[in-house]
Protein backbone atom coordinates (compact mmCIF):
# COMPACT_ATOMS: atom_id res chain seq x y z
CA UNK A 1 0.00 0.00 0.00
CA UNK A 2 1.50 3.22 -1.00
CA UNK A 3 2.23 5.66 1.96
CA UNK A 4 -0.35 8.64 1.97
CA UNK A 5 1.89 11.99 1.39
CA UNK A 6 2.39 14.30 4.03
CA UNK A 7 -0.28 17.51 3.92
CA UNK A 8 0.22 20.70 5.02
CA UNK A 9 -1.69 22.85 7.34
CA UNK A 10 -1.93 26.77 7.35
CA UNK A 11 -1.39 27.97 10.55
CA UNK A 12 -0.62 31.66 11.64
CA UNK A 13 1.22 32.59 7.54
CA UNK A 14 3.01 29.70 8.29
CA UNK A 15 2.46 25.93 6.27
CA UNK A 16 3.08 23.01 8.60
CA UNK A 17 3.99 19.54 6.80
CA UNK A 18 2.07 17.17 8.78
CA UNK A 19 3.07 13.15 7.62
CA UNK A 20 0.76 10.32 8.26
CA UNK A 21 -2.27 12.80 7.42
CA UNK A 22 -4.69 10.06 7.80
CA UNK A 23 -2.97 8.38 10.80
CA UNK A 24 -6.56 7.84 13.14
CA UNK A 25 -5.92 9.12 16.45
CA UNK A 26 -9.44 8.52 17.96
CA UNK A 27 -11.45 5.72 16.39
CA UNK A 28 -14.79 6.09 15.38
CA UNK A 29 -17.80 5.14 18.08
CA UNK A 30 -21.56 5.25 18.07
CA UNK A 31 -21.47 8.81 18.17
CA UNK A 32 -18.64 10.69 17.15
CA UNK A 33 -16.91 10.13 13.57
CA UNK A 34 -12.80 9.09 13.68
CA UNK A 35 -10.50 11.86 14.36
CA UNK A 36 -7.04 11.56 11.67
CA UNK A 37 -3.72 13.42 12.46
CA UNK A 38 -4.35 16.01 10.17
CA UNK A 39 -8.03 16.66 11.83
CA UNK A 40 -6.31 17.24 14.91
CA UNK A 41 -3.16 19.51 13.35
CA UNK A 42 -5.90 21.30 11.51
CA UNK A 43 -7.96 22.04 15.01
CA UNK A 44 -5.26 23.18 16.65
CA UNK A 45 -4.86 25.87 13.75
CA UNK A 46 -8.14 26.41 14.51
CA UNK A 47 -8.27 27.87 18.25
CA UNK A 48 -5.54 29.96 18.05
CA UNK A 49 -6.76 32.49 20.13
CA UNK A 50 -7.77 30.27 23.19
CA UNK A 51 -4.56 27.66 22.86
CA UNK A 52 -1.96 30.81 22.89
CA UNK A 53 -3.69 32.06 25.61
CA UNK A 54 -2.79 29.26 27.35
CA UNK A 55 0.74 28.49 25.96
CA UNK A 56 2.33 31.36 24.75
CA UNK A 57 5.60 32.47 26.07
CA UNK A 58 5.18 29.74 28.66
CA UNK A 59 7.70 26.52 28.84
CA UNK A 60 5.56 23.49 27.51
CA UNK A 61 5.96 19.98 27.91
CA UNK A 62 4.10 17.61 25.64
CA UNK A 63 1.79 14.40 25.76
CA UNK A 64 2.32 12.30 22.36
CA UNK A 65 0.19 9.77 21.65
CA UNK A 66 2.24 8.77 18.51
CA UNK A 67 0.33 6.07 17.64
CA UNK A 68 -3.30 7.65 18.69
CA UNK A 69 -5.36 7.01 21.89
CA UNK A 70 -7.33 3.23 22.00
CA UNK A 71 -8.26 1.68 24.70
CA UNK A 72 -5.83 -0.05 27.40
CA UNK A 73 -2.95 2.20 26.58
CA UNK A 74 -0.38 3.52 28.54
CA UNK A 75 0.69 6.90 29.11
CA UNK A 76 3.97 6.51 30.75
CA UNK A 77 4.73 8.19 33.79
CA UNK A 78 8.42 7.04 34.65
CA UNK A 79 10.67 4.25 33.66
CA UNK A 80 8.91 1.44 35.08
CA UNK A 81 6.44 2.17 31.97
CA UNK A 82 9.42 1.08 28.65
CA UNK A 83 6.49 -0.10 27.34
CA UNK A 84 3.73 2.57 27.37
CA UNK A 85 2.49 3.86 24.58
CA UNK A 86 2.31 7.53 25.01
CA UNK A 87 5.05 9.51 26.70
CA UNK A 88 5.74 13.09 28.13
CA UNK A 89 8.44 15.12 25.79
CA UNK A 90 10.32 17.64 28.09
CA UNK A 91 13.41 18.64 26.01
CA UNK A 92 12.94 19.52 22.67
CA UNK A 93 12.68 16.90 19.98
CA UNK A 94 15.48 16.71 17.29
CA UNK A 95 14.51 18.10 14.31
CA UNK A 96 12.61 21.10 15.22
CA UNK A 97 12.28 23.69 12.96
CA UNK A 98 13.78 26.73 13.73
CA UNK A 99 10.13 28.69 14.16
CA UNK A 100 10.20 26.41 17.27
CA UNK A 101 12.08 28.41 19.91
CA UNK A 102 12.59 27.19 23.49
CA UNK A 103 13.75 28.41 27.03
CA UNK A 104 15.49 26.74 29.94
CA UNK A 105 13.96 25.80 32.78
CA UNK A 106 15.22 23.82 36.18
CA UNK A 107 13.45 21.18 37.91
CA UNK A 108 13.57 20.46 41.58
CA UNK A 109 16.44 18.01 41.37
CA UNK A 110 18.58 20.16 39.80
CA UNK A 111 18.58 19.24 36.16
CA UNK A 112 17.52 21.71 33.37
CA UNK A 113 16.46 20.83 30.30
CA UNK A 114 15.57 23.16 26.96
CA UNK A 115 11.34 23.30 26.75
CA UNK A 116 9.90 24.12 24.11
CA UNK A 117 8.52 27.61 24.86
CA UNK A 118 5.44 28.31 21.99
CA UNK A 119 5.33 31.47 20.30
CA UNK A 120 2.99 31.42 17.64
CA UNK A 121 0.16 28.96 16.12
CA UNK A 122 2.12 27.11 13.90
CA UNK A 123 4.21 25.62 17.26
CA UNK A 124 1.38 23.75 18.29
CA UNK A 125 0.49 22.61 14.90
CA UNK A 126 4.04 20.98 14.29
CA UNK A 127 3.57 19.35 17.74
CA UNK A 128 0.60 17.51 16.03
CA UNK A 129 2.45 16.51 13.82
CA UNK A 130 4.73 14.59 16.23
CA UNK A 131 1.90 12.80 17.89
CA UNK A 132 1.14 15.62 20.34
CA UNK A 133 -2.20 15.51 21.67
CA UNK A 134 -2.34 17.68 25.08
CA UNK A 135 0.24 20.52 26.37
CA UNK A 136 1.15 20.65 29.81
CA UNK A 137 2.76 24.77 30.01
CA UNK A 138 4.23 26.26 33.61
CA UNK A 139 2.56 28.71 35.32
CA UNK A 140 5.45 31.01 33.98
CA UNK A 141 6.51 33.27 31.31
CA UNK A 142 9.96 32.49 29.23
CA UNK A 143 10.91 36.29 30.56
CA UNK A 144 10.96 34.76 34.46
CA UNK A 145 11.32 31.06 34.59
CA UNK A 146 12.01 31.26 38.58
CA UNK A 147 8.26 33.56 39.42
CA UNK A 148 4.72 31.75 38.85
CA UNK A 149 2.64 34.31 37.16
CA UNK A 150 -0.35 31.62 38.08
CA UNK A 151 -1.97 29.84 41.25
CA UNK A 152 -3.43 26.99 40.28
CA UNK A 153 -6.06 24.85 41.88
CA UNK A 154 -6.47 21.55 40.54
CA UNK A 155 -9.03 19.79 41.76
CA UNK A 156 -8.82 16.34 41.89
CA UNK A 157 -11.74 13.26 42.68
CA UNK A 158 -10.96 10.81 44.25
CA UNK A 159 -12.37 7.13 43.99
CA UNK A 160 -15.91 7.61 45.05
CA UNK A 161 -16.44 10.71 43.80
CA UNK A 162 -17.64 12.84 40.68
CA UNK A 163 -16.93 15.77 38.62
CA UNK A 164 -20.23 16.70 39.68
CA UNK A 165 -18.36 17.06 43.00
CA UNK A 166 -15.30 18.60 41.62
CA UNK A 167 -18.12 21.19 40.05
CA UNK A 168 -19.76 21.64 43.50
CA UNK A 169 -16.25 22.60 45.14
CA UNK A 170 -15.45 24.79 42.24
CA UNK A 171 -18.19 27.05 43.21
CA UNK A 172 -16.76 26.96 46.77
CA UNK A 173 -13.41 28.22 45.30
CA UNK A 174 -15.10 31.02 43.33
CA UNK A 175 -16.94 32.38 46.66
CA UNK A 176 -13.65 31.83 48.25
CA UNK A 177 -11.44 33.97 45.22
CA UNK A 178 -14.06 36.30 44.88
CA UNK A 179 -14.04 37.42 48.71
CA UNK A 180 -9.98 37.62 48.08
CA UNK A 181 -10.15 39.97 45.17
CA UNK A 182 -9.17 37.37 42.73
CA UNK A 183 -10.49 35.59 39.26
CA UNK A 184 -10.26 32.35 38.46
CA UNK A 185 -10.60 30.99 35.27
CA UNK A 186 -11.69 26.90 35.06
CA UNK A 187 -11.09 24.50 32.83
CA UNK A 188 -11.57 20.48 32.77
CA UNK A 189 -8.83 18.34 33.53
CA UNK A 190 -8.56 14.54 32.74
CA UNK A 191 -12.04 13.06 32.87
CA UNK A 192 -13.08 14.34 36.30
CA UNK A 193 -11.51 16.89 37.62
CA UNK A 194 -11.38 20.81 37.47
CA UNK A 195 -8.39 23.56 37.07
CA UNK A 196 -9.00 26.95 38.38
CA UNK A 197 -6.28 29.33 37.06
CA UNK A 198 -5.74 32.53 39.05
CA UNK A 199 -3.37 35.15 37.12
CA UNK A 200 -1.08 36.69 39.93
CA UNK A 201 2.18 38.98 39.68
CA UNK A 202 5.19 37.28 38.90
CA UNK A 203 6.65 38.47 42.42
CA UNK A 204 6.54 35.41 44.55
CA UNK A 205 8.86 31.84 44.18
CA UNK A 206 7.57 28.40 43.36
CA UNK A 207 7.63 27.71 47.06
CA UNK A 208 5.75 30.57 47.92
CA UNK A 209 2.84 29.85 45.62
CA UNK A 210 2.72 26.34 46.65
CA UNK A 211 2.40 27.78 50.28
CA UNK A 212 -0.49 29.63 49.01
CA UNK A 213 -2.23 26.70 47.55
CA UNK A 214 -2.41 24.67 50.82
CA UNK A 215 -3.70 27.47 52.19
CA UNK A 216 -6.57 27.71 49.44
CA UNK A 217 -7.53 24.08 49.81
CA UNK A 218 -7.14 24.05 53.67
CA UNK A 219 -10.18 27.02 53.54
CA UNK A 220 -12.00 25.24 51.06
CA UNK A 221 -12.07 21.82 53.53
CA UNK A 222 -13.05 24.17 56.10
CA UNK A 223 -15.83 25.44 54.25
CA UNK A 224 -16.89 21.93 52.64
CA UNK A 225 -16.58 18.41 54.31
CA UNK A 226 -15.97 17.19 50.62
CA UNK A 227 -12.67 18.46 50.12
CA UNK A 228 -8.63 17.51 51.23
CA UNK A 229 -5.59 18.40 51.18
CA UNK A 230 -4.18 15.15 52.71
CA UNK A 231 -1.30 14.55 50.79
CA UNK A 232 -1.59 10.33 51.56
CA UNK A 233 -4.03 8.75 49.47
CA UNK A 234 -5.26 6.33 51.95
CA UNK A 235 -6.37 9.48 54.08
CA UNK A 236 -8.28 11.37 51.55
CA UNK A 237 -11.00 9.44 51.72
CA UNK A 238 -14.58 10.37 48.95
CA UNK A 239 -13.69 13.55 48.70
CA UNK A 240 -11.95 16.46 46.40
CA UNK A 241 -8.10 16.50 46.98
CA UNK A 242 -6.72 19.47 46.22
CA UNK A 243 -3.64 19.15 44.52
CA UNK A 244 -1.10 21.63 45.68
CA UNK A 245 1.11 20.07 43.95
CA UNK A 246 0.38 21.95 40.35
CA UNK A 247 2.49 24.46 41.55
Amino acid sequence: MAKTPAAEVQAGGRAVRVSSPDRVIYEATETTPEVTKLMVAEYFASVEDGLMRALRDRPTALERWTSGVRPGMKLATGPQDKDADAFYQKRVPKGAPEYVETVQVTFPSGRTADEICPTEIAVPVWCAHMGTLVFHPWPVRRTDTDHPDELRIDLDPQPGTTFADAVRVAGVARELLEELGLCGYPKTSGNRGVHIYVRIEPRWEFTDVRHAAIGFGRELARRDDGVTVDWWKEERGERIFVDFNQN
